[in-house]
């Protein structure tokens, strides 16, 4: 029998913090789940790491890329690799709580009732089956250590049914829960979505910046059920080896020209017939290329210190300048900090 769920870790430089990440894993209280490491030709000791975890559980399967392919394809090769009834994706420098698995496996197994209430964009509604199981299981996440800073999307808890999944997610919330972490993703679903994600944009994709947001749109728009659990059962840690930490100009420059290629393939997905025939589409769009429009203007905003000067002038304007995108409290509030503390604080 294949496992209940596949958990994917795409892994490039991580050695210190993938023991965290495998002892979370191993230490399911659904033990009938498998662990994909994905190598992705990283130059430190995380895969010898993971090898030694891999050498004590036969759980763990360890896939070597020939290449870096970045984490878009990364996660690509695992899904394809998995056996699983249900994949759910892991950072490396991420850890799940111990029930993570049994409690979203165990939400998947609840039958979904059929739709009673009018979906906010008036989208039509598919047939449901009475005890069909759902293609999407959502669940929380915190952040660790905690901060002010971030906060916690939104979980979907209730039922949703055809159009109902795209524009929850893409189209409700001010703080989209468009992340492909903390969430199950039904292996037959999965495997459709990206098979058609790929033929689309082609096998050669390398991002890392927003990458998420591509794989959600397709997910979401052709998912025909999901459901979901307030428990925060996924743990995204501060890293300091994350790309969204580090100041300077080339790692900026690499998050603005992820960004610009997501803005791209989302503009093109006009383009693809199953994805235009969901009646949230056009609103989510819409919506998913001004949240990431208002991003990147963002990334301008630590400028003046990537060169040498104060840089709260800077700063300010490209807060103001976001807003017109996108309205966000976080960025009202990284505006009025920098404000108040005459540009001394640049959250």
């Amino acid at each position: 029998m294949p496992p209940k769920i596949s958990i994917i870790i795409p892994t490039y430089n991580v050695e210190s913090y993938i023991e965290r990440c495998l002892e979370s894993c191993i230490n399911q209280t659904l033990n009938d789940i498998e662990i994909i490491v994905v190598d992705d030709c990283g130059n430190d000791n995380s895969i010898k790491i993971a090898q030694s975890y891999a050498n004590k559980d036969c759980r763990i399967k360890i896939i070597h890329n020939k290449k870096n392919l970045g984490t878009f394809a990364t996660r690509i090769v695992g899904i394809r690799q998995a056996l699983g009834e249900y994949i759910a994706f892991l950072d490396a420098d991420d850890y799940l709580t111990a029930n993570a698995c049994e409690i979203s496996y165990s939400a998947a197994q609840t039958p979904t009732q059929a739709k009673s209430t009018t979906n906010p964009s008036k989208a039509k509604q598919s047939p449901q089956e009475p005890d069909a199981s759902p293609d999407i299981v959502f669940f929380g996440m915190r952040f660790e250590p905690r901060t002010f800073k971030r906060v916690s999307p939104p979980v979907p808890c209730k039922p949703l049914f055809g159009d109902e999944v795209l524009y929850e997610v893409f189209a409700h919330c001010a703080t989209p829960p468009w992340h492909i972490w903390a969430k199950l993703y039904k292996a037959s679903h999965i495997r459709d979505a990206i098979e058609k994600l790929v033929a689309h944009m082609g096998e050669d994709v390398r991002l890392t910046m927003a990458e998420d947001v591509l794989k959600s749109f397709w997910l979401t728009a052709l998912a025909q059920r999901s459901i979901g659990i307030p428990d925060k059962l996924y743990v995204y840690c501060d890293s300091s080896s994350s790309i969204t930490r580090k100041i300077d100009a080339k790692t900026r420059d690499k998050k603005i020209a992820d960004i610009g290629q997501v803005l791209t393939e989302l503009s093109k997905l006009s383009q693809v017939d199953c994805l235009r025939a969901n009646a949230s589409f056009s609103i989510a769009q819409r919506r998913a290329i001004a949240i990431l429009t208002s991003v990147q203007v963002l990334e301008h905003r630590y400028d003046g210190l990537i060169n040498g000067s104060w840089g709260g002038a800077v700063y300010i304007m490209a807060c103001l300048k976001s807003l017109r995108y996108h309205r966000k409290w976080q960025t009202f509030m990284r505006l009025f900090t920098c404000i108040f503390s005459l540009g001394y604080i640049k959250l």
